[in-house]
């Protein structure tokens, strides 16, 4: 929806591409249940349509849904469901990637921090040395300046 209201049209094109490659992934792992394939399709139906109208009404119309795609509302988002459980959090060693460390999603800054000194890849990159300055973007980057 950002994607859309920004005219940002190449990423979100990009972000389709996720979507589909998303559940690529999950009904390959198989836990994926009629009902909720079926709803994943069309809203990427849905999502695709202000770009390409007449493929989205022509796959709409396969899916046999009620006529016009650009008739339904757009797909409304149920930001506490789309949350991730874990984060990826890059650690930087004077501003080079060194190591990732997994997180709970709700990890503190406090938390980030123990992790990351706890790593051994990290403790080997500082190899002893007081950090100068750290950089803790929430949920993204942590970075140790020596």
């Amino acid at each position: 929806t950002e994607e859309m209201e920004g005219f940002r049209f190449n990423t979100l094109i990009s972000r389709l591409m996720e979507h589909t490659t998303a559940m690529q992934k999950a009904r390959a792992g198989g836990g994926v249940d009629r009902e909720a394939w079926q709803e994943a399709v069309s809203t990427a139906v849905l999502l695709t349509a202000p770009m390409a109208p007449h493929l989205a009404e022509e796959l709409w119309e396969r899916l046999g849904k009620p006529y016009s795609v650009h008739l339904h509302g757009w797909p409304v988002c149920d930001e506490e469901l789309a949350k991730d459980d874990e984060f990826e959090l890059v650690v930087q060693v004077n501003g080079k990637v060194r190591d990732r460390v997994i997180l709970p999603s709700e990890a503190s800054e406090a938390e980030a921090r123990a992790a990351v000194f706890a790593s051994v890849t990290v403790r080997q990159w500082l190899n002893g040395a007081e950090p100068r300055r750290v950089i803790y973007v929430p949920g993204k980057l942590f970075n140790i300046v020596l």
